[in-house]
């Protein structure tokens, strides 16, 4: 008897274990397209699991229509097919009502790309039919969690139109006060809940799936509800004060604290609402000893392996050593960003050659002896020039002090000549320079450099004080540079 208890408790553990990190195995997606008009189709695909980074692959569509993809996963995985390159513009008109009760009539022209929502599982089949032009009516989905294919497809048809996408991230910001915005939140969380809940009841849906797409919907919500005060400041062009009655939801915010794979759309909106419940706060304290307040247990540790990707430093990385509580997560951090443990504070930056608006050649070598702040940032990048003005008062406030600020363009070369026009136009201070692709390439995996503006801040011997300084706009910057210099 005893023996057949630890049998059965030996087989749910496996079981167990089985569900969250399933053996990696061949996932095979096959389809069939009419009306395709040559050419090739691509299939994008992300685990949930954590630190799983975006696979793509194309295949070319046979005379037929035909294609296949034989995929490598370890867990469930959210993908989409798109079919074509050439987007055909589509003309939609719809009619939105403003918060003073007024209908506008909106007419517009876009290019979309037809696309097909996959939920895989390992080792798993499925086959997909559809006819170009007329998806939504033609889509045909068979194999293994079909239906969950099915719940991403019909979801996304319901409530991710132009017309939706339009309502959410413009018209809304620009015609909605706080509470009339806050109340269209609401109603869209409450409709798509509803929908899930009635998908759920009429099908056999992934328990998984259902969990994530649960939080999915009410992180969307949480979200739309902190970027409205940015939003509708940047849309209008006029200042707009959230005061602290605003933010009262923040307190009733919940986290996942399920052992269910999350995905990565959990921990963007985790980020984002941790870093501005920290920002409304004012809190001086360091920020991680904040979120350590916030989270606890496994899910501080998944946040703390999420937030290395931006937040690469020492303090963070070291708590995935040998004494690490979750060794499994301790693992994949150490297998994800071994690589970078050259941007840990203390390590030397790359000797880059850097060119100025005249073409003479420096490196970070040329400013030893000196702090140097650098301003990674380019003439497209709308959230970095609106840095500029921050980044001239700084320069003029600490010009008297061991410090330079060297603002690094990373252009591309065709854009050269843009960049040296806007820097004479815009009279820009502190030292412009400019890296070429190689030396490009070269400072952007050395430092990660995902997304731009970037701030590093060198100490006086070209060592990495902060691969990840805060910005100019930032007041923490003049905290650290108070003790500093």
């Amino acid at each position: 008897m005893m023996q057949r208890k630890f049998l059965l408790l030996f087989l749910w553990l496996l079981a167990a274990v089985g569900t969250t990190y399933a053996a990696k195995g061949k996932t095979t997606v096959t389809g069939k397209l009419t009306n395709f008009k040559g050419g090739v189709v691509s299939l994008s695909y992300q685990e949930y699991t954590l630190l799983s980074g975006l696979q793509k692959q194309e295949v070319e569509v046979g005379a037929d229509g035909e294609f296949r993809f034989d995929i490598e996963i370890s867990g469930p995985a959210r993908a989409f097919l798109i079919l074509g390159d050439t987007p055909m513009p589509v003309e939609e008109k719809f009619t939105l009502t403003k918060g003073d009760g007024r209908d506008t009539t909106i007419t517009t022209t876009t290019r979309r790309s037809d696309m097909i929502y996959l939920y895989l599982k390992p080792k798993a089949k499925q086959h997909v039919e559809a006819t170009i032009g007329d998806i939504s009516k033609t889509l045909h989905i068979t194999g293994k969690n079909s239906a969950d294919s099915y719940y991403l497809n019909e979801e996304d048809w319901r409530f991710n139109r132009y017309e939706d996408k339009h309502l959410k991230n413009y018209f809304g910001y620009v015609n909605y006060d706080a509470v009339q915005y806050q109340a269209y939140v609401e109603e869209r969380r409450v409709e798509r809940a509803q929908f899930l809940a009635q998908f759920a009841r009429e099908h056999k849906m992934d328990k998984h799936l259902k969990h994530v797409s649960e939080w999915a919907i009410y992180t969307d919500a949480v979200m739309a509800r902190l970027l409205y005060p940015s939003m509708r400041s940047s849309y209008r062009k006029e200042s707009f004060t959230a005061g602290q009655d605003y933010y009262g939801f923040l307190s009733d915010v919940k986290v996942d604290k399920a052992k269910e794979e999350k995905g990565i759309g959990y921990f963007y909106f985790l980020d984002y609402f941790l870093k501005e419940s920290y920002r409304i706060s004012g809190s001086q304290e360091d920020y991680f000893d904040f979120v350590a307040e916030k989270l606890s247990g496994r899910p501080l540790y998944e946040y703390y392996a999420f937030a290395l990707r931006t937040n690469f430093k020492r303090k963070l990385y070291e708590k995935f050593g040998a004494s690490s509580p979750y060794r499994d997560i301790a693992k994949k951090v150490k297998e994800k960003y071994k690589a970078m443990e050259g941007m840990l504070e203390g390590n030397p930056a790359p000797l880059v050659a850097l060119q100025d608006t005249a073409g003479n050649t420096f490196t970070f070598d040329n400013w030893k002896g000196k702090y140097i702040y650098i301003d990674f940032w380019a003439t497209w990048c709308g959230p970095c020039i609106q840095e500029i003005p921050s980044l001239k008062k700084l320069e003029h406030d600490y010009a008297d002090k061991k410090i330079v600020f060297v603002s690094i363009s990373m252009d591309r070369e065709r854009d050269r000549q843009k960049w040296i026009d806007f820097v004479r136009k815009e009279k820009l201070e502190g030292i412009q320079v400019w890296l070429d692709a190689a030396n490009n390439k070269q400072i952007s995996q050395a430092f990660n450099i995902l997304q731009i503006p970037r701030f590093v801040l060198l100490d006086d011997k070209g060592q990495i004080v902060d691969a990840n300084a805060p910005r100019p706009s930032d007041d923490r910057i003049r905290t650290i540079l108070d003790k500093l210099l």
